[in-house]
């Protein structure tokens, strides 16, 4: 099991503690690190998956590596979820604990940072929403998913063409570029309705 150390992160996350007791998502704690004085993440293209996966990896790996630590120094129970992480007060049953955790090995081993590819993340992009989307979409969200991204309502369409034109909005309209949330969540609930058709 190998670490990645950055005290600039580790610095920041120390800092961010008060947040991280009242529980933020993990998008949310990216932005505040890329503010100053950390600049954690700067510049980074979070629209890009490889990159955005990387990201994501540095991040959970310095939580997993601080829970342990705070949980030991009886600062607290860190839960991690991308959707909510949370400094909870530590209790005395939770001392002591060494968590049998299958995630915090995977983002505590630094291989698979190193040894993780484009199509790898592509791959368990694809896997993940086929698990969260089940049955078929109405034909009325089909209509509106082609219409969000632009494509003719008779247009034949591909895996590829598909992604090739989310990728597109997505750089087009991605609010670290001056777009809108909003759009860039249409755009991405788009992509995922016309990718349920072919599946």
């Amino acid at each position: 099991m190998s670490y990645y150390r950055d005290p600039v992160l580790c610095e920041a996350l120390h800092a961010l503690r008060p947040q991280l007791m009242e529980g933020l998502s993990e998008y949310a704690l990216i932005k505040l690190l890329q503010q100053p004085p950390w600049c954690v993440f700067e510049n980074v293209d979070l629209a890009d998956s490889l990159v955005m996966f990387r990201c994501h990896f540095v991040l959970f790996n310095a939580l997993y590596t601080l829970s342990d630590a705070w949980r030991e120094q009886g600062i607290g129970e860190l839960h991690i979820h991308t959707l909510k992480i949370r400094l909870l007060p530590a209790t005395h049953s939770q001392a002591g604990i060494t968590e049998s955790d299958s995630l915090k090995a995977y983002y505590l081993n630094w291989d698979n940072f190193t040894t993780t590819t484009s199509s790898d993340v592509d791959a368990l992009l694809n896997d993940f929403w086929q698990r969260i989307t089940t049955g078929n979409p109405a034909e009325g969200d089909v209509q509106e998913a082609r219409q969000a991204l632009g494509f003719d309502t008779q247009e034949q369409l591909s895996a590829p063409v598909i992604k090739k034109r989310y990728r597109q909005l997505l750089q087009r309209h991605h609010p670290d570029k001056g777009g809108s949330t909003e759009v860039t969540q249409k755009i991405s609930h788009a992509y995922r309705v016309l990718c349920n058709t072919l599946s």
